[in-house]
């Protein structure tokens, strides 16, 4: 549109797009790979580059839909140029355009590197913010010494305990093949989320690696960690934007893991950012608040960063309705689904 305003949907040209995009999880390239997860179709409403909300669209039923930012952090990025009257104007249209789409709510899950937007979203109404659990990002712009120097004393032991006993780490660009089903990535990655009991829809379908590797081409990277005898027993993708780097998924060998794997893993990873010209790398957060992993990621000297999410009812006579008819099928009350802190509560109970 004239004013800048539009809605690009999957099949618009990647690169046409991502070359504005503030962060890799606003690309089209990623977006697409997400919506695999959820057998939805992405799409972003933006304004030129000053505004930007990528989402994936979910069907409810035949006439119903939902939209929700893709895995990982975006939300709704306000350029530092824009007003809240502009903002205001950008949202009222994307309403319209979602109502008109049958979309009934929306979900966002915020980047914890673009904080002056979710500030700037407190101005919508509309929005309810919620935070979560915090997340770790490390500075790595002062260069490898320095990072090394401001970890704690347990995570160089670590490394140091891995080095000794033979372990090696690598970064490299990844490769198709390199996610394949039975690959090292694949086996460690899958193994590990079993291991720890994690939800389902973390073992992500073949489809979404194919679409990550095609869609993140470059900007996907895959550190291993290797024995002595050249196995790979650790092994992480990283998702790489301008200065930012991203630890997305890992996995390791248990035996592997007790002798530094894992340490040493997070520090390649670090020392590859430092020396190659990045600035941060977010290390995600715990699966709880505070957790075991989070101090895990905390020992490599990162700082706290809170990680906001926001949901907004499109229509709320539609909502109402839905969230009724999924209590009856569970035989509960609306009033406990919406007491539940699950959001949309119409799809609470959905493993």
């Amino acid at each position: 549109m004239t004013d800048g305003f539009a809605v690009t949907g999957p099949g618009a040209p990647a690169a046409l797009l991502d070359a504005s995009c503030p962060d890799v999880y606003f690309t089209a390239g990623y977006g697409r790979a997400a919506a695999e997860t959820e057998s939805g179709s992405w799409q972003t409403i933006h304004e030129h580059d000053r505004l930007m909300l990528p989402h994936v669209l979910r069907s409810v039923n035949d006439t119903d839909a939902d939209a929700a930012s893709p895995y990982g952090y975006s939300g709704l990025h306000v350029d530092a140029g824009c007003t809240p009257a502009d903002l205001a104007r950008f949202w009222s249209r994307a309403v319209a355009h979602w109502r008109d789409a049958g979309v009934v709510t929306l979900f966002l899950r915020f980047s914890p590197l673009d904080p002056a937007s979710v500030e700037a979203v407190r101005g919508l109404a509309s929005v309810e913010l919620t935070r979560r659990a915090d997340t770790v990002t490390v500075d790595v712009s002062p260069g490898p010494d320095e990072v090394w120097n401001g970890m704690e004393g347990r995570s160089r032991t670590a490394i140091r305990k891995a080095r000794k006993s033979g372990l090696t780490g690598t970064v490299r660009p990844a490769r198709q093949e390199d996610l394949l089903p039975g690959t090292p990535f694949r086996r460690l990655y899958e193994s590990t989320m079993i291991r720890l009991g994690s939800q389902p829809w973390y073992l992500f379908p073949d489809r979404y690696y194919r679409h990550l590797a095609v869609g993140l081409d470059k900007a996907l990277s895959i550190v291993e960690v290797r024995d002595p005898d050249d196995a790979v027993v650790a092994a992480a993708l990283v998702l790489r934007h301008r200065d930012r780097a991203h630890y997305h998924l890992a996995g390791s060998d248990p035996l592997a893991a007790r002798a530094g794997a894992n340490n040493l893993l997070v520090w390649t990873i670090l020392e590859w950012a430092a020396e190659h010209g990045c600035r941060l790398v977010h290390l995600g957060g715990g699966v709880r608040a505070d957790d075991g992993l989070f101090q895990f990621k905390r020992s490599f000297g990162g700082a706290r960063t809170p990680f906001w999410t926001g949901s907004a009812v499109i229509v709320p006579a539609r909502y109402r309705e839905l969230v009724a008819a999924r209590a009856r099928r569970l035989g509960r009350t609306a009033e406990d689904l919406e007491s539940s802190g699950y959001f949309p509560a119409y799809r609470a109970g959905v493993a």
